[in-house]
């Protein structure tokens, strides 16, 4: 993909001035993985971020004891392993593995911040994109009050067609992976939860499910349970 492409509006690089997009685009070397590999691990040093091209990877954190709790995905046009890039004394936050086949390329920390001090707009840009993700960690916290599984579901389920879905039509494909126990991570909830919420939205023709995928058939209707109606905060109105 190149600078002009159409990239995501809500990722980095559909954020960015065409001038900017090009540059960093330009920085790094292109590298393609296959499904799960592992990009990044928790606690590890490193001084590389990676600006996603093609695919979409899972964010998740591991426990002492081994479990694994999803925090996010990230798509083409998005940046991870920033945080490592930009702060020399940070270790990696979460772990970061390949969900489809990816490309990306790699952009040392010396390269990151030359370019974000040539460029005032990636600065600001890269900044917006981490409080971004704070927010969203912010929801789900605020979420985590519910008690009720299918609101929070319904929430979560919207904000990740909003922001990594495929719009077709009416509909909303995320076209990425998800199992129930990941949805459960995310939105807090017991996989029979999430099972049941899941059994409900398709039983009642607002979303439809195949093998760990899921299509929005009824947006409108999807906001309403989440409690949102018609007027949803602005980080869900696509």
């Amino acid at each position: 993909m190149t600078a002009d492409s159409d990239w995501p509006p809500s990722s980095l690089l559909g954020r960015l001035a065409e001038r900017t997009r090009a540059a960093l685009l330009a920085a790094g070397s292109e590298i393609r993985y296959p499904r799960n590999h592992y990009l990044l691990r928790q606690d590890e040093e490193g001084d590389i971020a990676y600006l996603i091209i093609e695919g979409a990877v899972k964010v998740f954190v591991e426990t002492a004891s081994g479990t694994k709790s999803l925090l996010g995905i990230r798509v083409a046009g998005d940046m991870v392993g920033e945080m490592g890039a930009i702060d020399p004394d940070a270790r990696r936050s979460a772990t970061v593995q390949a969900a489809t086949p990816l490309v990306v390329r790699s952009v040392h920390r010396n390269r990151l911040r030359a370019l974000m001090a040539d460029y005032p707009d990636l600065a600001i840009e890269v900044s917006r994109m981490i409080s971004s993700r704070l927010r969203w960690a912010n929801r789900r916290r605020v979420d985590a009050t519910i008690k009720d599984g299918r609101i929070k579901l319904s929430r979560l389920i919207v904000e990740l067609a909003t922001y990594y879905g495929q719009r077709v039509g009416e509909h909303w494909d995320l076209s990425f992976q998800l199992t129930q126990h990941e949805l459960g991570y995310m939105a807090g909830l017991a996989n029979r939860t999430v099972e049941k919420a899941l059994a409900d939205l398709e039983h009642e023709r607002v979303i439809s499910k195949a093998y760990r995928k899921i299509r929005v058939v009824d947006m409108p209707r999807l906001r309403q349970i989440a409690g949102w109606g018609d007027n949803p905060p602005p980080c869900v109105v696509p």
